[in-house]
């Protein structure tokens, strides 16, 4: 409310402005000082939509250009020319394009340098940083941990990994395109958050083919953690000594515990590998295997829960017929 009464404040000067600078004309000084004054105010809404350290890089990456357009025409017009005009135009030219490239390469860049200076909003000393894995991005949940608090690190999410969700969404496969748009989704999320922290590193190994050896090297190169649901992914990087958050494990982890001899209502939904066992799901996913309850299949029975095992991909659980 406060800025739009400022707002308000500068058009009614720039309207009285005009209105004074013209005495011959004032209605063309007031239609004047108001357009200029809405087109400022629009540059200013601009501007401010654009986060700070952007503007400030690409300020820097203006001035830069500036310079290196002065030399680099300094140096050219050292051939005398005998047309000024050809100078000028010259010399114009060489500050229009190295200004652009100097603003877009400053804007390009803001996010590699956050992560090297902190005053671009980049990493802290002791700050803890986690790289994302393309599966946690379809998976979704990673955003609701974030929000939750739950996961108490600067997300990274680099170049490579945005770059195979958008060849997901493209696939010809449904099943596909509908992973990388839910992925491309959670991403859009997370960036659109402010109380999240999540930042894209640009960044891109060409002479590495393997997304997961991509992860693998960006987490020792930064000393960051990798969020991921890919068990492979998982075991490639503990052997590097890499730290791995596997959401599929804190799912396991967060189940609850069925103690031996609780009984239970279990609907069997098909045959077990051996014979006579039938299988059932808790709402959680985890599957119980009954022994002799192959014939109950499409059945709702009672059962005893015997035993439980833990292996890589989840948690089975045994049981019997009450």
């Amino acid at each position: 409310m406060g800025l739009w009464i400022i707002r308000s404040f500068f058009l009614t000067l720039c309207v009285l402005a005009g209105f004074y600078s013209l005495p011959n004309a004032k209605i063309v000084g007031v239609i004047l000082g108001f357009l200029g004054s809405l087109i400022v105010i629009g540059i200013e809404i601009l501007l401010s939509k654009i986060p700070f350290k952007k503007l400030v890089l690409a300020v820097t990456g203006l001035i830069i250009g500036l310079l290196s357009a002065i030399l680099v025409a300094n140096f050219f017009l050292l051939i005398p020319f005998e047309n000024q005009k050809t100078e000028n135009l010259i010399r114009f030219s060489l500050y229009f394009i190295f200004s652009y490239l100097g603003i877009m390469a400053g804007i390009k860049g803001v996010e590699e340098l956050g992560l090297i200076i902190p005053i671009f909003g980049g990493v802290k000393e002791g700050e803890r940083l986690l790289i994302v894995d393309t599966s946690v991005l379809i998976d979704g949940r990673v955003y609701e941990l974030m929000k939750s608090g739950f996961i108490d690190y600067k997300l990274i999410i680099p170049k490579f990994i945005i770059k195979e969700l958008q060849t997901l969404a493209d696939s010809s496969s449904d099943t596909k395109r509908q992973r990388g748009r839910r992925g491309l989704e959670v991403l859009n999320k997370l960036r659109d958050d402010n109380e999240i922290d999540a930042k894209i590193y640009d960044i891109e190994y060409a002479e590495i083919e393997a997304v997961d050896t991509k992860l693998v090297k960006l987490a020792s190169e930064l000393k960051a953690a990798i969020l991921t649901n890919d068990f492979n992914l998982t075991k490639v990087a503990e052997v590097q000594n890499i730290k791995v958050l596997n959401l599929n494990t804190l799912t396991t982890l967060m189940r609850p515990r069925l103690m031996s001899g609780e009984e239970i209502s279990l609907k069997i939904i098909k045959e077990g590998k051996e014979a006579g066992q039938g299988v059932g799901y808790l709402e959680d996913g985890t599957m119980i295997v009954v022994e002799h309850a192959s014939k109950y299949v499409g059945k709702v029975v009672d059962v005893i829960i015997d035993s439980a095992i833990q292996t890589p991909t989840g948690r089975i659980i045994f049981a019997k017929l009450k």
